[in-house]
C-alpha cells in the first residue's frame, strides 16, 4: 500500500508558524481586560448615581468605558484574525498602561481616581494590574501576531 505525496502546504516544514497562538493569546487576554474594565465601567456608574465627587466619577467611567470598548474591539478582531483587531488591541494595552502610571503618579500628588477614594494608593494592586496589559501589549506586538492577522484562519 502506497500512501499519496504530502500536499505542498505541508511539504515544507520550515516555513514559519503563523502564530496563532501569539494571536489568540493575546485576544483572550485582551477580552479578560476589557470585562475587567467593563466591571470599573459598573463602578463608576455607581459613583455617578451616588454622593460623591460628581469629577471624579466621571473620570472613572469615562476612563473604564474607554479601555473596555477599546480591549474588547480589539479582542474581538484578534480572534477574527483582522488587522484592526492587533491595532486595538496594542492601544488598549498602552492606554491601560498609561493609565495604571498616571494612578501612580496622580496618587502622589493626592489625585484619586479609577475609585480610589483613600489616601494611599494601594501599589501592589496597581502592580498586579500592569502585568496582564504588559502581556497583552508583548503579544499582540509579536510578529507572529502580525502573520496571524496578515493570514487569518485559512
Amino acid at each position: 500500500m502506497t500512501f499519496p505525496p504530502p500536499a505542498e502546504d505541508f511539504a515544507d516544514a520550515t516555513a514559519p508558524s503563523r502564530g496563532g497562538g501569539a494571536g489568540i493569546t493575546a485576544a483572550v487576554l485582551a477580552l479578560l481586560g476589557g470585562v475587567f474594565h467593563l466591571i470599573g465601567v459598573a463602578g463608576g456608574a455607581v459613583l455617578l448615581a451616588g454622593d460623591y465627587d460628581l469629577g471624579r466619577g466621571l473620570l472613572t467611567f469615562a476612563t473604564h468605558l474607554v479601555l473596555a470598548a477599546t480591549l474588547i474591539t480589539g479582542g474581538v478582531g484578534l480572534v477574527l484574525a483582522k488587522e484592526f483587531g492587533r491595532v486595538a488591541t496594542i492601544i488598549g494595552a498602552a492606554a491601560a498602561l498609561v493609565v495604571y502610571v498616571l494612578v501612580l503618579v496622580l496618587g502622589a500628588f493626592g489625585v484619586y481616581f479609577l475609585g480610589l477614594i483613600d489616601a494611599q494608593v494601594p501599589v501592589v494592586y496597581v502592580a498586579v494590574l500592569c502585568v496582564p496589559a504588559i502581556g497583552t501589549l508583548v503579544l499582540a506586538c509579536l510578529p507572529p501576531t502580525a502573520r496571524w492577522v496578515s493570514r487569518g484562519w485559512s
